[in-house]
């Protein structure tokens, strides 16, 4: 009989729902809308609505779901709090009780986990992890997220290094960015405050008004000299942190994900030449992209119940 679960991944502007097929790896309807930002009840309406709207638009009943998985971009705890995402969603504050208030308002039992650790969870089962012992999903967006997982499960109870993105890389006085406004966890140079979206983006119009990510990486493919000397800066920093993780996970796949991943697959060649570190002499980590992408985080939420 094919199993069927609700993945949601809340963002901070934007929530993703949808019913899975776990056997197929698949999402089977989905909807995407606004998080509410100014109230909770609202938000808690909004997920029931757009719940029963995808059933009645599958046919499916309620009965028929496994239950509910919800990605955050924060620390889960255990007994199904949050450690706050105020930046964010202002009433999900610190020790948010957040399965407690989703299993109220859904009536569906309810798990849920840090989204870097879903996304990865996701890749291992369905998408470009699948079919390795231990993969290592590092997502590239607006910050760096790390989710590892070990014979098809996340590492660990709990998301301990789902913040492991904020390990040094670049030294204070390289001219990469001046860190007028330096990363929230206090590290000068760190892989986030250097290589995610937001960094990359910041530094870009530093170098050329105007100048987005996409455009330029779109520019250093075309081989304009100017973005390829960005372009081998910032695969410098980017190898050295993904150096430092194979001695710290030793994955026999790494996975790079978000939308920053888009624009460096024309450049794996370059990356895996940077990627020089091994665990023992039969360690040989590969590099891979992510194959689910927009779906990765109602995958992996979904993936909660298999």
């Amino acid at each position: 009989m094919t199993k069927y679960a609700v993945g949601i991944d809340i963002g901070g502007t934007r929530t993703k729902l949808g019913i899975v097929d776990l056997e197929a790896g698949q999402v089977i309807n989905a909807k995407i809308f606004n998080t509410c930002q100014d109230s909770e009840q609202e938000f808690l309406s909004n997920l029931k609505a757009e719940l029963n709207a995808c059933l009645q638009e599958t046919g499916m009943a309620k009965a028929e779901m496994l239950g509910v998985g919800i990605s955050i971009g924060s620390y889960v705890f255990q007994d199904g709090t949050i450690d706050g995402m105020s930046c964010f969603v202002p009433y999900m504050t610190e020790g948010y009780p957040l399965i407690e208030r989703l299993n109220k308002e859904l009536g569906l039992t309810v798990r849920a986990d840090n989204d870097a650790r879903l996304i990865g969870l996701a890749e291992t089962r369905f998408g470009a992890g699948k079919g390795y012992l231990r993969t290592l999903t590092i997502t590239l967006g607006s910050g760096v997220g790390i989710g590892l997982c070990v014979k098809g499960q996340p590492f660990g109870d709990e998301a301990f290094c789902h913040l492991a993105g904020h390990i040094k890389v670049r030294s204070r006085d390289s001219e990469w960015s001046n860190d007028e406004a330096p990363c929230y966890c206090g590290i000068s140079g760190c892989l986030e405050g250097t290589c995610s979206g937001i960094a990359l983006g910041k530094y870009l119009q530093e170098i050329e008004p105007g100048m987005t990510n996409e455009s330029f990486f779109r520019r250093a493919k075309a081989g304009e000299s100017k973005m390829l000397a960005i372009l081998e800066e910032y695969l410098h920093f980017l190898v050295e942190g993904l150096n430092q993780y194979i001695y710290l996970y030793c994955p026999d796949i790494i996975i790079l994900g978000g939308g920053i991943a888009r624009g460096l697959q024309p450049f794996k060649k370059e990356i895996e030449e940077g990627l020089q570190a091994r665990v023992h002499f039969r360690h040989q980590p590969v590099l891979g992209f992510s194959k689910l992408m927009e779906e990765s985080g109602v995958l992996g939420a979904a993936s909660l119940f298999v």
